[in-house]
């Protein structure tokens, strides 16, 4: 690629630090655009500075934004809207806070352009719903532009939750309305103005493929694995056995709902033996309260933690349960594999399970669920040989695995 060099852009975090971090190591980061990244002595992250359960507090959520190892001299933050959108949502306002990301995202291409109109010669990475108005930018100044598809296209998702609305009304919120004509057209407009649409996983790259109206659009994509946070979890401790005479502890983290199977997940604990498991939910409930607070006294709900308390979390447990209906490719399985979890995870899942150390949802139902859970209940030898396997596997998604997938994906662009 002439661009030896590579820009990264995204409102928000996800794993674009990641990508910021392996194109630094490799001398190829440009600069790492981001609206939220925990920076020490600077505002506003000097008010955890603040005395008492404040303080505290704040540098908990602060926290939740760190990116080890990036040299700030590359970092360039900017703009609210991020922090609105997040303030919006824990205030149970979710309307609003799409309006800010929508606002955010759009806002935040634009304030780019003069970075993007210098005369250096380098390329474009955003990420999905944020690179419009920057790809647009970049066209101009001849630059490369890769997306990063974060997740599937945004028509099979409409599709997904249409469905799930149907058949499970009482699971699907507010939170579930569906994505606009006009958000469909700025996702059409980014697989446009990219040179390379990389996604985390094949079903993902699956879904734009097939449902995108942009010509060529299938010829731009490529399959990039992401990697777990080695910072966090690269040290985790080996799996203990588990006993026969101990229950099984059951986790499923995210965005809690419906999309994530949620709903499978908690009234499969019904075809369960009571006493042979306990069940953590680790993230925010977007299903109505109505509808969770009929399984609430059954779980262990864990809202909010700052992302270095993850790691521990996951190491008290023995099984990650994903039913999810629809991602890009969930970094939380790869987390699970490194901390020693078994997975029970369906196909759009993403990366994760194989044969060795976990189960495939053959179908999402809620007998499907309950049958895979009650595999690691009642043989407890294949469930610690799953989680032997899960650390091992884990292996192919490091950091290291990552940033020289990133390194052969731009060797391979045209000059």
């Amino acid at each position: 690629m002439a661009q030896s060099k590579v820009a990264v852009f995204h409102p928000g975090t996800q794993h674009s630090w990641q990508t910021a971090r392996a194109l630094q190591e490799m001398g190829r980061l440009e600069w790492y655009a981001t609206s939220i990244l925990y920076q020490p002595g600077r505002w506003p992250y000097v008010l955890d500075r603040l005395p008492g359960p404040i303080g505290r507090k704040l540098g908990r959520e602060f926290r939740r934004f760190e990116a080890p190892g990036l040299d700030p001299a590359l970092v360039k933050t900017s703009g609210v809207d991020e922090w609105l959108e997040r303030i919006a949502r824990r205030a149970g306002l979710f309307k609003l806070g799409t309006w800010f990301d929508i606002r955010g995202n759009r806002r935040f291409g634009r304030a780019l352009e003069r970075e993007i109109a210098r005369p250096d010669p380098f390329a474009l990475w955003g990420f999905d719903f944020s690179s419009r108005e920057a790809f647009e930018a970049g066209r101009r100044q001849n630059r490369t532009c890769i997306l990063d598809r974060t997740i599937g296209d945004h028509r099979a998702l409409n599709r997904a939750m249409a469905e799930l609305q149907a058949q499970w009304p009482d699971w699907v919120g507010i939170k579930s309305d569906p994505i606009s004509e006009d958000m469909l057209q700025q996702q059409d407009a980014e697989y446009a103005l990219a040179d390379v649409i990389v996604t985390g996983s094949r079903s993902c790259a699956d879904t734009v493929a097939a449902e995108s109206p942009v010509p060529g659009v299938a010829d731009k994509l490529r399959v990039l694995p992401y990697c777990f946070d080695e910072t966090r979890f690269g040290s985790q401790p080996a799996p203990a056995p588990v006993r026969k005479d101990e229950p099984v502890r059951f986790l499923l983290v995210g965005h809690l709902g419906p999309r994530k199977g949620l709903h499978l997940l908690l009234q499969a604990l019904d075809h369960l033996p009571p006493d042979k498991f306990t069940l953590t939910l680790l993230g925010e409930v977007s299903s109505p309260p109505a509808t969770f607070a009929r399984f609430a006294d059954r779980v262990t709900h864990i809202p909010h933690v700052p992302r270095a308390e993850v790691p521990g979390i996951m190491a008290r447990h023995h099984v990650l349960v994903f039913p999810s209906y629809f991602e890009g490719s969930a970094i939380s399985l790869l987390e699970a594999l490194a901390s020693g979890l078994a997975l029970i995870q369906s196909p759009m899942a993403g990366n994760g399970v194989t044969p060795a150390c976990g189960l495939m949802l053959h179908e999402q139902s809620i007998e499907a669920v309950a049958e895979a859970m009650l595999v690691p209940i009642q043989d407890r030898d294949r469930l610690n040989a799953w989680r032997v396997a899960a650390q091992a596997e884990s292996a192919n998604y490091t950091f290291a695995k990552y940033r020289e997938r990133i390194g052969t994906l731009l060797d391979s662009l045209p000059a």
